[in-house]
């Protein structure tokens, strides 16, 4: 558990320790476009390094918040204008995947829930140290008064 920790925090650090060089060169897409979309993903699992620097590093260029909780089940949430929403989900559906689906979607939003694009983590268990604590994941998102995703995303 905490190896696993450990390991995502050393991997987010090495990402954003990159991201100066990356930022020089990235185009310039405009954030405060409204309306705003929220997709929704639920993803049998996210366990690649590549697929999560991939994401972040397009929310950056794309100017999209949101989150991934990274694991099994896995969950990706992104908020932006929808043209940079619709184009992460052709970048991220390009990807292979056992099951990736488009849970949910938001639309005609005027505020962002999130200010950033960072992986959740939560107390991770299971045979591999795989697993997140969905519960404090559905705390999480009571929290940020997006309660009601969780039976969406888990169809409960």
């Amino acid at each position: 558990k905490q190896w696993y920790q450990r390991r995502v925090r050393g991997i987010i650090e090495h990402a954003e320790s990159h991201d100066t060089e990356e930022r020089q060169t990235e185009v310039k897409v405009p954030c405060e476009i409204i309306p705003l979309n929220r997709m929704w993903y639920y993803a049998h699992h996210i366990y690649s390094r590549e697929k999560r620097t991939n994401m972040s590093k397009w929310s950056r260029e794309l100017c999209l918040t949101g989150f991934i909780l990274p694991g099994k089940p896995g969950v990706i949430c992104i908020e932006g204008s929808v043209a940079n929403c619709r184009e992460f989900n052709v970048r991220v559906r390009a990807m292979n995947w056992q099951l990736l689906k488009l849970q949910h979607e938001e639309n005609d939003l005027t505020d962002r829930q999130f200010t950033d694009f960072r992986e959740m983590i939560f107390d991770v268990h299971g045979r591999a140290n795989t697993h997140q604590d969905l519960g404090q994941f559905r705390t999480f998102l009571e929290e940020q008064k997006l309660g009601e995703i969780f039976s969406i995303l888990f169809k409960f």
